[in-house]
């Protein structure tokens, strides 16, 4: 019978479970699989001892072929061992450790840095917090001395008339609109309005009292949209 005419036989023998497992890795990482590779040691051996298999029997064929085969598979697990425990794969496994220990240093430097920016943001906010409140304090001790200034002259005004007998009347001033307290203060509406939304209210009305010719404060009122004035 010709070789084109043979039946495939499905053939099978004991092996290691992990030796065989690691073969089939290795077959698979070669591009190849374990089957063909057996069928390749198989060839090999019938071609090397072809006479030596005709003078053998049936069961003494299958051990010779069972130990050769273990042995292949053995053999062929060794020099994967000592190709991957070469000089070069220890060199890049050497390489990809310290990659790896530059990346976890990396990482843990990271996480320490946003930390610290988060404690600095947090030790900024605080400190603006605490000059705006400075700020206040600064702003209302000032509206006192020119409220201090103004009633000293005030009194120094109101003895003068008393003793020249002259007698006046105040009228009480009225509401204004930003154009009116732009051309009052002697600035442009664009100033009053940029000075009130960069202030706060009592640094407003202290900035106003500097620029007004009777040193009143002026404050903003959001209900009428109209600038007050402030005794």
């Amino acid at each position: 019978m010709s070789n084109t005419g043979r039946k495939k036989k499905l053939a099978s023998f004991n092996c290691d479970q992990r030796k065989w497992e690691q073969f089939i890795a290795c077959c698979n990482s070669k591009g190849t699989t374990a089957t063909a590779t057996l069928l390749e040691f198989i060839e090999l051996y019938l071609g090397d001892s072809q006479d030596q298999v005709d003078a053998i029997g049936g069961n003494n064929l299958d051990e010779r072929l069972d130990s050769k085969m273990k042995a292949s598979v053995e053999k062929y697990l060794i020099m994967s061992n000592k190709n991957y425990n070469n000089p070069t794969s220890e060199t890049i496994r050497a390489i990809c450790e310290r990659l790896d220990k530059l990346e976890s240093e990396f990482s843990n430097e990271s996480n320490s840095n946003q930390a610290t920016v988060i404690d600095n943001l947090a030790n900024l906010e605080q400190k603006v917090e605490k000059m705006y409140a400075r700020m206040t304090q600064l702003a209302e001790a000032i509206i006192k001395i020119q409220d201090y200034l103004n009633n000293q002259q005030k009194r120094g005004q109101k003895s003068y008339y008393n003793n020249s007998s002259f007698k006046a009347h105040t009228p009480r001033m009225q509401p204004l609109t930003e154009e009116g307290l732009a051309s009052r203060l002697g600035v442009s509406e664009e100033s009053v309005r940029k000075e009130r939304i960069k202030l706060p209210p009592p640094l407003f009305v202290a900035w106003c009292k500097g620029k007004d010719r009777a040193g009143l404060g002026w404050e903003f009122n959001e209900n009428t949209g109209l600038y007050q004035p402030v005794s």
